[in-house]
């Protein structure tokens, strides 16, 4: 069977396993070679991909997963992979707290675009017409 896994940003995975076992709020489930077709929902989780010769881990947020046809597919607001489960949440934590100092800068430079703007509509007298 295959994944498949696509993110809000646009990275995607694909690999051949022999199984999965997905970990949720909700507890955990294993979904083995030709599983009937389920649609599962994790907030916040990880996904076990087990393959003839490794073992892969993917660390999700707010996620959906869809099985169907012997596709094992993950649409995810947020996720890393990586070989062992530590390595994973490792990346995720990583990720997040880059997307945070970013989010922070923007606000600074937009605050700081915001009182340019207004000084020079002030300035222009445009707001005195």
């Amino acid at each position: 069977m295959i994944f498949k896994v696509l993110t809000q940003q646009g990275k995607t995975y694909s690999d051949d396993i022999e199984y999965s076992v997905i970990k949720s709020e909700n507890g955990e489930m294993a979904i083995l070679k030709d599983h009937i077709p389920i649609i599962v929902q994790i907030g916040k989780g990880y996904l076990k991909f087990v393959g003839k010769q490794n073992e892969t881990f993917l660390v999700v947020e707010q996620a959906v997963v869809e099985f169907s046809d012997n596709i094992l597919t993950v649409l995810a607001l947020e996720a890393q992979i990586g070989s062992t489960l530590d390595k994973a949440r490792h990346a995720f934590q990583d990720m997040k707290k880059q997307k945070l100092e970013f989010t922070k800068k923007e606000n600074i430079d937009f605050s700081k675009q915001e009182r340019e703007l207004k000084e020079n509509i002030m300035k222009s007298k445009a707001a005195h017409l």
